[in-house]
């Protein structure tokens, strides 16, 4: 298997793994927080999937789906295409109101979706490929993946664990 054909696998599992974590929640066992320092597995899903979007839409030289398609709204947030959650404080985890689970479950799969169509569409080595990060500055694309990678299924097993202290039992998707 191919470095950029595993990074594609790795990126379907965080999809996947997102999508197990949210089904059959309520909106407001997604919204429940362990602590009021904790992030509830709503933003935990939105901000694996705005990371995605912001990133994948960059590359692709796309708008991204959040602003696009108008999906700030059904999640209650300003149309900020610059906010992926990173750096949110507790104010900013509260303020996202999705309007249903199937609301960040859709948008979820949208944004990886988009992902996975950039990273599908690469030829074998483009890892090595120096690219326009959308941070800022230069960087290889393999970069770019192996944080999307690493930050995708850190997140998911974040949205695990809280679903676990959720059901009061361990979770997991298998």
């Amino acid at each position: 298997m191919a470095l950029i054909e595993f990074i594609g696998h790795l990126l379907e599992q965080v999809d996947e793994e997102t999508q197990a974590s949210l089904k059959g929640m309520t909106l407001e066992q997604i919204l429940w927080r362990p602590t009021e320092e904790s992030n509830p597995m709503a933003w935990l899903a939105w901000h694996i999937a705005r990371t995605q979007d912001l990133r994948s839409s960059h590359l692709l030289g796309r708008d991204q789906i959040w602003n696009a398609d108008g999906w700030h709204a059904r999640f209650g947030l300003p149309a900020d295409p610059a906010n992926t959650g990173r750096g949110n404080n507790d104010a900013d985890v509260s303020a996202l109101q999705p309007e249903s689970v199937e609301a960040v479950a859709t948008y979820c799969a949208l944004a990886s979706g988009r992902l996975r169509e950039y990273v599908g569409a690469l030829g074998p080595g483009a890892e090595s490929d120096v690219i326009d990060n959308p941070e800022g500055g230069q960087t290889p694309l393999g970069a770019v993946l192996n944080r999307m990678v690493h930050g995708g299924l850190t997140h998911v097993g974040q949205l695990m664990y809280v679903r676990g202290l959720i059901e009061r039992r361990h979770w997991f998707s298998r």
